[in-house]
């Protein structure tokens, strides 16, 4: 299996997603900063779009390992865009 870097999957979306992620990675960050929890709203957005880049590799909301794992990775390309503007 290919391993898909931050970078292939951040050029990879277009302009209209990006946006979407962007606002469900700062909603996310927003309420942990907040709640001390993962966003109810933001999560299940941030997975639906993990599954759809990463279909073989399955993660759960319910495992804190799989949520840390996905809102980390979402965090990352986020950190690219920034940084590629």
């Amino acid at each position: 299996m290919a391993r898909m870097s931050v970078e292939t999957i951040a050029n990879k979306i277009k302009e209209q997603r990006k946006i979407e992620i962007i606002e469900a990675v700062k909603a996310n960050r927003s309420y942990i900063d907040k709640y001390g929890k993962y966003s109810p709203d933001s999560l299940p957005f941030l997975f639906k779009e993990w599954h759809s880049h990463f279909p073989q590799i399955k993660q759960q909301m319910t495992c804190l390992g799989c949520r840390e794992a996905v809102t980390m990775f979402w965090e990352n390309v986020n950190k690219y865009w920034n940084t590629n503007k």
